[in-house]
């Protein structure tokens, strides 16, 4: 799981992992005067955006940053359902805290749902920094910094990890299909 995986367990998200994504809200925290900037795709292609936070990009590039927004405040409530709403089946999760990549939503639930129980998975609060959204057709990669706190009640450990996530456009929505939470911290 997630949670377990970032040295307690998501912060699944990245993991976030990944955006770093607020103090029990997930409301988005932007670098002041950040512009968004049209930049070449793989190999130099033309037509991918970069955005370099969620205050710029389009309705596109809010629609994946509300996505978000949306799925790490369900991270941050503890809502298992709400936040696997937004999983693929098909998800791939890498954590600090766990040496095995985790393949496929019903492994992911799994381990979230059993560190929940333990209380080392439990969210206090968590913030997603610096939102970044690069868009390939209906493919984006949102790129973030998070602190949180993470653990059972009275206990919480504060952690700032960065957090890469993948989402594709599915007909039902915007799926997170690859997370990746990496520590901040030197091993």
């Amino acid at each position: 799981m997630r949670i377990d995986s970032i040295c307690v367990g998501r912060a699944r998200r990245a993991l976030g992992r990944a955006l770093i994504l607020i103090g029990i809200s997930a409301s988005l925290c932007v670098t002041p005067g950040a512009r968004a900037s049209v930049a070449a795709g793989p190999g130099g292609a033309a037509g991918a955006r970069a955005v370099v936070d969620g205050t710029a990009g389009g309705a596109e590039t809010r629609e994946v940053l509300e996505v978000i927004a949306a799925w790490n405040g369900a991270f941050a409530r503890n809502d298992v359902p709400k936040y696997f709403s937004f999983i693929d089946d098909a998800i791939t999760v890498i954590t600090p805290s766990n040496p095995y990549r985790v393949d496929g939503v019903a492994h992911d639930r799994q381990e979230f749902e059993q560190m929940l129980r333990l209380g080392a998975g439990r969210v206090g609060y968590f913030q997603e920094l610096q939102p970044r959204v690069q868009r390939f057709g209906d493919v984006a990669v949102v790129t973030y910094h998070s602190r949180g706190s993470y653990g059972p009640e009275g206990k919480e450990r504060t952690l700032y990890l960065k957090e890469t996530d993948v989402l594709v456009k599915r007909a039902d929505g915007w799926k997170v299909v690859h997370i990746h939470v990496s520590s901040t911290q030197g091993s």
